[in-house]
Protein backbone atom coordinates (compact mmCIF):
# COMPACT_ATOMS: atom_id res chain seq x y z
CA UNK A 1 0.00 0.00 0.00
CA UNK A 2 0.85 4.02 -0.33
CA UNK A 3 1.47 5.14 3.05
CA UNK A 4 1.67 8.88 4.28
CA UNK A 5 3.51 9.25 7.25
CA UNK A 6 3.18 12.69 8.94
CA UNK A 7 4.93 13.48 12.45
CA UNK A 8 6.64 15.81 13.73
CA UNK A 9 9.24 14.10 15.88
CA UNK A 10 12.15 13.48 13.85
CA UNK A 11 13.76 10.59 15.48
CA UNK A 12 9.98 8.71 15.84
CA UNK A 13 9.34 9.91 12.08
CA UNK A 14 12.56 8.03 10.96
CA UNK A 15 12.02 5.17 12.49
CA UNK A 16 8.50 4.10 12.15
CA UNK A 17 9.47 5.16 8.49
CA UNK A 18 12.17 3.00 8.62
CA UNK A 19 10.06 -0.11 10.16
CA UNK A 20 7.16 0.47 7.77
CA UNK A 21 8.94 0.55 4.49
CA UNK A 22 9.75 -3.35 4.92
CA UNK A 23 6.23 -4.15 4.02
CA UNK A 24 4.32 -0.82 2.10
CA UNK A 25 5.71 2.08 0.36
CA UNK A 26 6.07 4.77 2.71
CA UNK A 27 6.26 8.94 2.25
CA UNK A 28 7.50 10.71 5.72
CA UNK A 29 7.26 13.91 6.58
CA UNK A 30 7.92 15.73 9.79
CA UNK A 31 6.66 19.25 8.84
CA UNK A 32 2.58 18.85 8.53
CA UNK A 33 2.32 21.97 5.85
CA UNK A 34 4.95 20.03 3.38
CA UNK A 35 2.24 16.84 3.86
CA UNK A 36 -0.60 18.85 3.21
CA UNK A 37 0.65 20.30 0.10
CA UNK A 38 1.52 16.81 -0.70
CA UNK A 39 -1.68 15.60 -0.50
CA UNK A 40 -2.73 18.10 -2.94
CA UNK A 41 -1.29 16.06 -6.07
CA UNK A 42 -1.11 12.69 -4.34
CA UNK A 43 -3.31 9.46 -3.62
CA UNK A 44 -2.44 7.40 -0.23
CA UNK A 45 -4.18 4.47 0.74
CA UNK A 46 -3.77 5.38 4.20
CA UNK A 47 -2.16 8.49 5.99
CA UNK A 48 -0.87 8.10 9.18
CA UNK A 49 -0.92 11.32 11.39
CA UNK A 50 0.22 12.91 14.74
CA UNK A 51 -2.59 14.27 16.76
CA UNK A 52 -0.66 17.58 17.78
CA UNK A 53 2.00 18.80 15.59
CA UNK A 54 2.97 22.32 15.05
CA UNK A 55 1.08 24.32 12.48
CA UNK A 56 -1.62 22.07 11.14
CA UNK A 57 -2.44 19.82 13.48
CA UNK A 58 -4.44 15.73 12.98
CA UNK A 59 -7.35 17.04 12.79
CA UNK A 60 -6.97 19.53 10.15
CA UNK A 61 -5.27 16.39 7.88
CA UNK A 62 -8.13 14.58 8.82
CA UNK A 63 -10.14 17.39 7.28
CA UNK A 64 -8.34 17.81 4.29
CA UNK A 65 -8.83 13.76 3.51
CA UNK A 66 -12.40 13.67 4.25
CA UNK A 67 -13.19 16.05 1.82
CA UNK A 68 -10.41 15.36 -1.06
CA UNK A 69 -9.58 10.98 -0.59
CA UNK A 70 -12.70 9.77 1.14
CA UNK A 71 -11.08 6.25 -0.05
CA UNK A 72 -8.00 6.95 2.08
CA UNK A 73 -8.09 5.89 6.05
CA UNK A 74 -6.31 7.97 8.68
CA UNK A 75 -4.93 6.48 11.72
CA UNK A 76 -4.05 9.07 14.24
CA UNK A 77 -1.42 8.79 16.91
CA UNK A 78 -2.16 10.29 20.39
CA UNK A 79 -0.65 10.52 23.81
CA UNK A 80 -3.21 10.20 26.61
CA UNK A 81 -4.01 13.86 26.91
CA UNK A 82 -5.42 13.48 23.50
CA UNK A 83 -7.55 10.46 23.49
CA UNK A 84 -11.29 12.37 23.54
CA UNK A 85 -9.59 14.88 20.04
CA UNK A 86 -9.22 11.12 19.09
CA UNK A 87 -12.40 9.46 19.58
CA UNK A 88 -14.60 12.92 18.21
CA UNK A 89 -11.57 11.92 15.07
CA UNK A 90 -12.89 8.55 14.79
CA UNK A 91 -16.67 10.23 14.70
CA UNK A 92 -15.54 12.39 12.03
CA UNK A 93 -14.29 9.28 9.91
CA UNK A 94 -10.43 8.49 10.59
CA UNK A 95 -10.27 4.77 10.84
CA UNK A 96 -8.74 4.02 14.15
CA UNK A 97 -5.89 6.18 16.85
CA UNK A 98 -3.17 4.25 18.30
CA UNK A 99 -1.52 5.83 21.91
CA UNK A 100 1.80 6.80 21.95
CA UNK A 101 4.34 5.32 22.58
CA UNK A 102 3.68 3.73 19.19
CA UNK A 103 3.94 -0.51 18.88
CA UNK A 104 5.60 -0.65 15.63
CA UNK A 105 4.31 -4.23 15.24
CA UNK A 106 0.31 -3.26 16.53
CA UNK A 107 0.57 -0.57 14.06
CA UNK A 108 1.71 -3.01 11.06
CA UNK A 109 -1.37 -5.07 12.41
CA UNK A 110 -3.48 -2.57 12.02
CA UNK A 111 -2.53 -1.57 8.55
CA UNK A 112 -2.48 -5.39 6.95
CA UNK A 113 -6.30 -4.84 8.57
CA UNK A 114 -6.83 -2.20 5.93
CA UNK A 115 -4.62 -3.95 3.32
CA UNK A 116 -7.29 -7.06 3.41
CA UNK A 117 -9.95 -4.87 3.44
CA UNK A 118 -9.12 -3.54 0.26
CA UNK A 119 -7.71 -6.40 -1.40
CA UNK A 120 -11.68 -7.73 -0.94
CA UNK A 121 -13.86 -4.70 -1.22
CA UNK A 122 -13.68 -1.39 -2.99
CA UNK A 123 -16.19 0.80 -1.22
CA UNK A 124 -17.51 4.36 -2.69
CA UNK A 125 -18.20 5.74 0.63
CA UNK A 126 -18.60 9.13 -0.44
CA UNK A 127 -21.77 8.87 -2.04
CA UNK A 128 -22.91 6.62 0.50
CA UNK A 129 -24.53 4.25 -2.38
CA UNK A 130 -24.39 0.30 -2.62
CA UNK A 131 -21.44 0.57 -4.99
CA UNK A 132 -18.29 -1.91 -4.15
CA UNK A 133 -15.37 -3.38 -5.86
CA UNK A 134 -15.19 -6.99 -4.71
CA UNK A 135 -11.87 -9.09 -5.64
CA UNK A 136 -8.81 -11.40 -4.07
CA UNK A 137 -7.16 -12.75 -7.16
CA UNK A 138 -3.85 -10.89 -8.04
CA UNK A 139 -5.66 -10.91 -11.79
CA UNK A 140 -8.22 -8.61 -10.47
CA UNK A 141 -5.42 -6.38 -8.49
CA UNK A 142 -3.68 -6.00 -11.42
CA UNK A 143 -6.81 -4.50 -13.22
CA UNK A 144 -7.48 -2.41 -10.12
CA UNK A 145 -4.48 -1.00 -10.12
CA UNK A 146 -4.87 -0.76 -13.86
CA UNK A 147 -8.05 1.09 -13.03
CA UNK A 148 -6.49 3.68 -10.58
CA UNK A 149 -3.07 4.78 -12.61
CA UNK A 150 -5.59 5.62 -15.57
CA UNK A 151 -8.15 7.34 -13.30
CA UNK A 152 -6.01 10.91 -12.10
CA UNK A 153 -5.90 11.45 -15.94
CA UNK A 154 -8.67 12.55 -18.31
CA UNK A 155 -7.83 10.05 -21.00
CA UNK A 156 -10.59 8.12 -23.24
CA UNK A 157 -10.82 4.41 -21.26
CA UNK A 158 -11.95 1.17 -23.16
CA UNK A 159 -12.95 -1.08 -20.91
CA UNK A 160 -13.78 -4.78 -23.17
CA UNK A 161 -15.05 -8.18 -21.36
CA UNK A 162 -17.59 -10.86 -21.38
CA UNK A 163 -21.40 -9.67 -19.57
CA UNK A 164 -21.18 -9.60 -16.18
CA UNK A 165 -17.74 -9.20 -15.39
CA UNK A 166 -18.16 -6.45 -13.76
CA UNK A 167 -17.32 -3.55 -16.57
CA UNK A 168 -19.46 -0.85 -15.14
CA UNK A 169 -18.51 -1.46 -11.92
CA UNK A 170 -14.57 -0.22 -12.78
CA UNK A 171 -16.02 2.31 -15.01
CA UNK A 172 -17.35 3.62 -11.38
CA UNK A 173 -14.07 3.30 -9.79
CA UNK A 174 -11.94 5.32 -12.07
CA UNK A 175 -14.64 7.86 -12.28
CA UNK A 176 -14.47 7.75 -8.13
CA UNK A 177 -11.12 7.99 -8.34
CA UNK A 178 -10.58 11.07 -10.62
CA UNK A 179 -10.68 14.81 -10.62
CA UNK A 180 -14.07 14.33 -11.46
CA UNK A 181 -15.35 12.72 -8.46
CA UNK A 182 -17.57 15.24 -7.20
CA UNK A 183 -19.32 15.93 -10.90
CA UNK A 184 -21.98 13.84 -12.89
CA UNK A 185 -21.30 10.00 -13.80
CA UNK A 186 -23.93 9.47 -16.35
CA UNK A 187 -24.28 6.00 -18.17
CA UNK A 188 -25.71 5.92 -21.69
CA UNK A 189 -26.57 2.13 -23.04
CA UNK A 190 -26.42 1.79 -26.81
CA UNK A 191 -27.90 -1.42 -26.89
CA UNK A 192 -31.15 0.31 -25.46
CA UNK A 193 -32.06 2.64 -27.41
CA UNK A 194 -34.15 2.45 -30.91
CA UNK A 195 -32.03 4.08 -33.62
CA UNK A 196 -34.14 6.49 -34.56
CA UNK A 197 -34.28 8.06 -31.08
CA UNK A 198 -30.62 7.89 -30.96
CA UNK A 199 -29.35 11.22 -31.85
CA UNK A 200 -32.23 12.89 -29.53
CA UNK A 201 -31.12 10.63 -26.17
CA UNK A 202 -27.54 11.26 -26.78
CA UNK A 203 -27.12 15.35 -28.11
CA UNK A 204 -30.72 16.10 -26.93
CA UNK A 205 -33.65 18.49 -28.92
CA UNK A 206 -35.03 22.26 -29.18
CA UNK A 207 -38.65 22.67 -28.67
CA UNK A 208 -40.16 21.87 -32.06
CA UNK A 209 -37.21 19.88 -33.80
CA UNK A 210 -39.73 17.37 -34.85
CA UNK A 211 -43.57 16.78 -33.54
CA UNK A 212 -43.86 15.36 -30.59
CA UNK A 213 -40.83 17.94 -29.24
CA UNK A 214 -43.03 20.22 -26.83
CA UNK A 215 -39.81 21.21 -25.33
CA UNK A 216 -36.50 21.76 -24.82
CA UNK A 217 -34.30 18.62 -23.94
CA UNK A 218 -31.15 18.06 -22.50
CA UNK A 219 -29.26 14.66 -24.22
CA UNK A 220 -27.08 12.68 -22.06
CA UNK A 221 -24.15 14.40 -23.14
CA UNK A 222 -25.04 17.59 -21.63
CA UNK A 223 -26.29 15.92 -18.08
CA UNK A 224 -22.30 14.19 -17.73
CA UNK A 225 -20.81 17.81 -18.19
CA UNK A 226 -18.00 18.04 -16.31
CA UNK A 227 -18.00 14.64 -15.44
CA UNK A 228 -17.57 11.22 -16.75
CA UNK A 229 -19.63 9.48 -19.17
CA UNK A 230 -20.01 5.97 -19.34
CA UNK A 231 -20.78 4.26 -23.41
CA UNK A 232 -21.75 1.18 -22.20
CA UNK A 233 -21.80 -1.64 -25.30
CA UNK A 234 -20.35 1.43 -28.04
CA UNK A 235 -20.21 -1.64 -30.45
CA UNK A 236 -24.16 -1.35 -30.86
CA UNK A 237 -24.07 2.11 -31.49
CA UNK A 238 -25.78 2.73 -35.09
CA UNK A 239 -23.13 3.25 -38.17
CA UNK A 240 -24.74 7.03 -38.96
CA UNK A 241 -23.97 7.90 -34.91
CA UNK A 242 -20.83 6.54 -34.60
CA UNK A 243 -19.79 9.21 -37.34
CA UNK A 244 -21.36 12.34 -34.66
CA UNK A 245 -20.31 10.79 -32.21
CA UNK A 246 -16.82 10.60 -33.26
CA UNK A 247 -16.93 14.09 -34.11
CA UNK A 248 -18.13 15.32 -31.03
CA UNK A 249 -15.21 13.44 -29.32
CA UNK A 250 -12.73 15.34 -31.39
CA UNK A 251 -14.72 18.81 -31.03
CA UNK A 252 -16.09 18.49 -27.33
CA UNK A 253 -19.33 20.10 -28.77
CA UNK A 254 -22.07 18.97 -30.23
CA UNK A 255 -25.58 20.22 -31.94
CA UNK A 256 -28.75 19.62 -30.53
CA UNK A 257 -31.36 18.23 -32.95
CA UNK A 258 -33.16 21.65 -33.93
CA UNK A 259 -30.29 23.87 -32.92
CA UNK A 260 -28.37 25.74 -34.98
CA UNK A 261 -25.55 26.67 -32.84
CA UNK A 262 -23.25 23.71 -31.05
CA UNK A 263 -23.24 23.20 -27.28
CA UNK A 264 -19.29 22.47 -25.59
CA UNK A 265 -19.30 20.17 -23.03
CA UNK A 266 -16.66 19.06 -20.72
CA UNK A 267 -16.40 15.73 -20.23
CA UNK A 268 -14.46 12.21 -19.47
CA UNK A 269 -15.17 9.01 -21.71
CA UNK A 270 -15.34 5.63 -20.48
CA UNK A 271 -16.57 3.05 -23.23
CA UNK A 272 -17.05 -0.73 -23.25
CA UNK A 273 -18.08 -3.36 -24.68
CA UNK A 274 -18.35 -6.82 -24.64
CA UNK A 275 -18.29 -7.88 -28.31
CA UNK A 276 -14.92 -8.42 -30.07
CA UNK A 277 -14.17 -4.91 -31.28
CA UNK A 278 -11.01 -5.96 -33.43
CA UNK A 279 -13.36 -8.48 -35.03
CA UNK A 280 -16.19 -5.71 -35.61
CA UNK A 281 -13.27 -2.86 -37.23
CA UNK A 282 -11.88 -5.63 -39.42
CA UNK A 283 -15.76 -6.49 -40.34
CA UNK A 284 -16.39 -2.61 -41.41
CA UNK A 285 -19.17 -2.80 -38.34
CA UNK A 286 -17.35 -0.50 -36.38
CA UNK A 287 -15.94 2.72 -37.59
CA UNK A 288 -11.82 2.48 -37.17
CA UNK A 289 -11.71 5.83 -36.59
CA UNK A 290 -13.95 6.19 -33.69
CA UNK A 291 -12.06 2.85 -32.60
CA UNK A 292 -8.72 4.77 -32.83
CA UNK A 293 -10.60 7.64 -30.42
CA UNK A 294 -11.25 5.50 -28.11
CA UNK A 295 -8.94 2.85 -27.55
CA UNK A 296 -6.84 5.24 -25.78
CA UNK A 297 -6.23 3.07 -22.48
CA UNK A 298 -7.57 -0.79 -22.62
CA UNK A 299 -8.19 -2.86 -19.85
CA UNK A 300 -9.34 -6.03 -20.69
CA UNK A 301 -11.51 -8.04 -17.66
CA UNK A 302 -11.38 -11.59 -17.26
CA UNK A 303 -14.04 -14.00 -16.55
CA UNK A 304 -14.80 -14.80 -13.16
CA UNK A 305 -14.03 -18.69 -14.47
CA UNK A 306 -10.70 -17.54 -15.01
CA UNK A 307 -10.15 -15.91 -10.94
CA UNK A 308 -11.42 -18.57 -9.02
CA UNK A 309 -10.13 -17.00 -5.98
CA UNK A 310 -12.48 -14.03 -6.50
CA UNK A 311 -16.14 -16.40 -6.16
CA UNK A 312 -15.84 -16.92 -2.44
CA UNK A 313 -15.10 -13.28 -1.19
CA UNK A 314 -18.16 -12.63 -4.22
CA UNK A 315 -20.56 -14.85 -2.85
CA UNK A 316 -20.12 -13.97 0.91
CA UNK A 317 -20.91 -9.95 0.42
CA UNK A 318 -24.49 -11.61 -2.08
CA UNK A 319 -24.95 -13.00 1.00
CA UNK A 320 -24.82 -9.68 3.01
CA UNK A 321 -26.80 -7.97 0.44
CA UNK A 322 -29.49 -9.91 0.27
CA UNK A 323 -29.49 -10.73 3.93
CA UNK A 324 -32.97 -9.29 3.89
CA UNK A 325 -34.28 -12.19 2.36
CA UNK A 326 -32.86 -14.38 5.09
CA UNK A 327 -31.76 -12.88 8.23
CA UNK A 328 -31.01 -16.03 10.37
CA UNK A 329 -28.62 -17.04 7.70
CA UNK A 330 -24.85 -17.61 9.41
CA UNK A 331 -23.33 -18.25 5.53
CA UNK A 332 -22.23 -20.39 3.28
CA UNK A 333 -21.68 -24.55 4.42
CA UNK A 334 -18.39 -25.85 3.40
CA UNK A 335 -20.11 -28.26 1.47
CA UNK A 336 -21.98 -25.31 -0.53
CA UNK A 337 -18.66 -23.62 -1.35
CA UNK A 338 -17.00 -26.48 -3.05
CA UNK A 339 -20.30 -26.62 -5.54
CA UNK A 340 -20.03 -22.85 -5.95
CA UNK A 341 -16.33 -23.21 -6.58
CA UNK A 342 -17.13 -25.73 -9.17
CA UNK A 343 -18.85 -24.07 -11.74
CA UNK A 344 -18.00 -21.98 -14.86
CA UNK A 345 -19.93 -18.70 -14.56
CA UNK A 346 -20.75 -18.37 -17.98
CA UNK A 347 -22.57 -15.28 -16.85
CA UNK A 348 -19.72 -14.20 -14.62
CA UNK A 349 -20.52 -12.42 -11.47
CA UNK A 350 -23.90 -11.25 -12.36
CA UNK A 351 -24.86 -15.01 -12.75
CA UNK A 352 -23.09 -15.31 -9.33
CA UNK A 353 -25.29 -12.59 -7.65
CA UNK A 354 -28.47 -14.56 -9.23
CA UNK A 355 -27.87 -17.89 -7.48
CA UNK A 356 -26.61 -16.48 -4.29
CA UNK A 357 -30.16 -14.35 -4.20
CA UNK A 358 -31.77 -17.50 -5.47
CA UNK A 359 -30.00 -19.86 -2.72
CA UNK A 360 -31.17 -16.85 -0.14
CA UNK A 361 -34.86 -17.93 -0.61
CA UNK A 362 -34.55 -21.18 -1.00
CA UNK A 363 -32.86 -21.55 2.91
CA UNK A 364 -35.24 -19.84 4.41
CA UNK A 365 -35.20 -20.57 7.81
CA UNK A 366 -31.89 -22.34 7.57
CA UNK A 367 -28.92 -21.56 9.06
CA UNK A 368 -26.91 -22.33 6.42
CA UNK A 369 -26.81 -21.95 2.58
CA UNK A 370 -26.79 -25.89 1.44
CA UNK A 371 -25.48 -27.55 -1.68
CA UNK A 372 -29.15 -28.53 -2.11
CA UNK A 373 -30.07 -24.14 -2.27
CA UNK A 374 -27.45 -23.46 -4.83
CA UNK A 375 -29.22 -23.85 -7.95
CA UNK A 376 -26.93 -24.77 -11.15
CA UNK A 377 -27.59 -24.88 -14.48
CA UNK A 378 -27.05 -28.12 -16.48
CA UNK A 379 -23.82 -28.14 -17.51
CA UNK A 380 -24.58 -31.10 -20.07
CA UNK A 381 -26.63 -28.89 -23.03
CA UNK A 382 -28.07 -32.41 -24.75
CA UNK A 383 -31.67 -32.80 -24.88
CA UNK A 384 -31.08 -35.80 -22.40
CA UNK A 385 -29.39 -33.70 -19.50
CA UNK A 386 -32.51 -31.90 -19.16
CA UNK A 387 -35.05 -34.41 -18.43
CA UNK A 388 -37.12 -34.30 -15.11
CA UNK A 389 -35.44 -37.84 -14.15
CA UNK A 390 -31.87 -36.30 -14.71
CA UNK A 391 -32.20 -33.21 -12.57
CA UNK A 392 -34.12 -35.12 -9.71
CA UNK A 393 -31.23 -37.61 -9.44
CA UNK A 394 -28.85 -35.25 -10.05
CA UNK A 395 -30.57 -33.26 -6.69
CA UNK A 396 -30.46 -36.59 -4.71
CA UNK A 397 -26.85 -37.32 -4.97
CA UNK A 398 -26.43 -33.77 -3.97
CA UNK A 399 -28.21 -34.13 -0.84
CA UNK A 400 -26.66 -37.73 -0.22
CA UNK A 401 -23.36 -35.81 -0.58
CA UNK A 402 -24.08 -33.65 1.87
CA UNK A 403 -25.07 -35.76 4.10
CA UNK A 404 -22.20 -37.57 4.26
CA UNK A 405 -24.38 -40.70 2.79
CA UNK A 406 -26.81 -40.64 5.33
CA UNK A 407 -30.04 -41.97 4.08
CA UNK A 408 -31.88 -40.97 6.80
CA UNK A 409 -31.19 -37.44 7.20
CA UNK A 410 -31.05 -37.34 2.98
CA UNK A 411 -34.92 -38.43 3.05
CA UNK A 412 -36.12 -36.28 5.68
CA UNK A 413 -33.86 -32.82 3.94
CA UNK A 414 -36.14 -34.40 0.76
CA UNK A 415 -39.50 -34.49 2.20
CA UNK A 416 -39.70 -38.13 1.63
CA UNK A 417 -39.58 -41.35 3.24
CA UNK A 418 -36.69 -43.59 3.52
CA UNK A 419 -38.76 -46.05 1.73
CA UNK A 420 -39.17 -43.73 -1.31
CA UNK A 421 -35.85 -42.79 -1.44
CA UNK A 422 -34.24 -46.65 -1.91
CA UNK A 423 -37.25 -46.89 -4.58
CA UNK A 424 -35.34 -43.83 -6.16
CA UNK A 425 -31.84 -45.04 -5.43
CA UNK A 426 -32.35 -48.29 -7.00
CA UNK A 427 -34.30 -47.08 -9.73
CA UNK A 428 -31.60 -44.86 -10.81
CA UNK A 429 -28.70 -47.25 -10.26
CA UNK A 430 -27.40 -45.73 -7.25
CA UNK A 431 -27.56 -48.87 -5.28
CA UNK A 432 -27.67 -52.64 -6.42
CA UNK A 433 -31.19 -54.06 -6.37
Amino acid sequence: MKVMLIEDDEVLCNTLARVLKKYHRVDAFTDSALALEHLRTNEYDVVLTDVKMPGYTGMDILKRVLESSPGTHVILFTGYGTVDEAVKAIKMGAYDYILKPVNTSYLILKLEKIEEMKLTCRTDRRSGNDFQFIFKSMKMQKIVDLALNVAVTDSTVLLTGETGVGKNMLARLIHDNSRRKMRPFVSFNCANIQESLFEGELFGYKKGAFTGADRDKRGIVELANHGTLLVDEITEMPLNMQAKFLKFIEEKSFFKLGDNHSTGVDVRIIATTNSDIDELVRNKKFREDLYYRINVFRIHIPPLRERKEDILPLASHFVEKFRYINPEVSGISEEAIHKLMSYDYPGNVRELSNIIERAMILSRGKKWILPIHIILPVNDKTPESLRLDDIVRSHIISVLDYTGGDKAKAAKILGIDRSTLYRKLKEYGLIKS
